[in-house]
């Protein structure tokens, strides 16, 4: 038995309450059950019980068997003493606290009903537990992701809060770097967050008014650049790159870094690269401008830049493709870009300023991006929950990812709801 469960049964009073009797006989009326604690100590405080007409007041310890006391030393911690009903799902020893007197222990009256659906939760080989019963309960779903949604936001921005005493609380250079990182998506995001680390906005800024030269050190940087080549443009960037590198002391990644392998080739780094350094050409000198509440058109036209002519049929340096790819960012790339690093960084930074109007608003454009399609909002689909837009299908990820797949459903206000449902059928 799961000794979460027990709490959770007790703190929700979800067992068969006329069935509590001590050992002798005597009846145990629960006045109140406490309150639930989550640091070191009993695991509820202050909670009230009465028998035989004698009201007690004091803490309640929750344990798989009784037998645990002792394995985790209440029976020597003065802090224990003060425990008034220790509840157990295997009541197989009696238990005494530090001045050597028995501590009350009862077996919990778990009611039937209410097991067998927390059985049925946790044995369920589904990757979401409740995916069955989603469409037949009567449970606010889209109230619940509202605050799914800001946690998953304040996720994001713990992060985010790193990566600024990193940057010596610069904010532009670490939103610089934030970008960066989600320019790699999954596969590339630390390479990308490697070459921000190597190259500094302020490089970028010295030369932000040729595009040569900004390409000539993301490449360079990243350590892709090859060493010769007979192609005009690369022949350029080795060269250009050779002096930047010496003028700004200059050290590059290994190649090493960068993953290609079971990568789509529109996804590949080279490409990315192309675009990063086209990105920065054109706003490395306003960045913070980005943070200002822009309409979602403007935010879309920022990053909705195309890399140099030489993409249009290379994937890689020195690799022909026949047929031309599109080196244009796309929109689906920028609404990842959005969700990914620009909203929960403005979100970060709307807390850090104490600016109410800007969170507002940063919900207001998450609202306006259409909702994400991939493998874990699919999953949804078969409980007919559809997200509507990016808020609601950041609130899934979330609950998918912090709820459903350690199956914490006791945690869950919709697991929660389950299980209380349960009591009154």
């Amino acid at each position: 038995m799961n000794e979460d469960f027990l709490q959770f049964l007790w703190q929700y009073r979800l067992f068969d309450e006329n069935n509590l009797f001590t050992n002798d006989g005597n009846k145990i009326e629960i006045i109140n059950v406490g309150i639930k604690n989550s640091d070191a100590g009993p695991d509820f405080f202050n909670a009230r019980i009465r028998i035989n007409n004698i009201e007690w007041a004091g803490n309640i310890e929750i344990h798989n068997n009784a037998s645990d006391w002792n394995i985790h030393k209440h029976n020597s911690n003065e802090a224990y003493d003060n425990v008034i009903l220790h509840i157990v799902w295997n009541n197989d020893v009696q238990v005494f606290n530090s001045k050597k007197q028995p501590v009350l222990t009862i077996t919990l009256p778990v009611l039937k009903e209410t097991l067998n659906e927390y059985k049925a939760l946790y044995n369920n080989h589904k990757n979401i537990a409740c995916i069955d019963k989603l469409s037949t309960i009567d449970y606010p779903v889209n109230t619940y992701l509202e605050t799914l949604s800001i946690s998953r936001l304040e996720k994001k921005v713990h992060k985010f809060n790193f990566e600024l005493k990193e940057a010596q609380y610069n904010w532009e250079e670490t939103f610089y770097r934030i970008l960066a990182y989600s320019f790699g998506l999954k596969a590339n995001a630390e390479p990308f967050l490697m070459l921000a680390y190597n190259t500094p906005l302020n490089v970028i800024k010295r030369v932000s008014d040729n595009l040569n030269s900004i390409e000539a050190i993301i490449f360079g940087q990243s350590g892709l650049l090859p060493e010769k080549s007979t192609e005009p443009y690369v022949k350029n960037l080795i060269n250009e790159y050779k002096f930047l590198q010496n003028k700004f002391n200059l050290t590059p990644l290994k190649d090493s870094a960068w993953k290609f392998s079971k990568i789509h080739p529109p996804s590949f780094p080279t490409l990315r690269l192309a675009q990063w350094a086209q990105f920065l050409y054109k706003n490395s000198n306003n960045l913070m401008l980005i943070l200002n509440k822009l309409p979602l058109k403007k935010l879309i036209k920022t990053f909705s830049v195309t890399a140099s002519d030489y993409w249009k049929n290379h994937y890689h340096f020195e690799r022909t493709m026949s047929k031309i790819s599109r080196n244009k960012i796309g929109k689906s790339f920028i609404y990842i870009i959005l969700i990914n690093s620009v909203l929960p960084f403005m979100f970060f930074y709307s807390k850090e300023k104490m600016n109410n109007e800007l969170h507002d608003w940063i919900l207001s454009i998450f609202e306006q991006i259409p909702p994400e399609n991939n493998n874990i909002t699919r999953q949804w689909l078969e409980a007919d929950i559809k997200p509507t837009n990016a808020l609601q299908s950041q609130a899934l990820i979330h609950l998918y990812e912090h709820f459903c797949k350690p199956r914490f459903c006791l945690r869950c206000n919709i697991g929660t709801y389950l299980l209380l449902h349960t009591k009154s059928m």
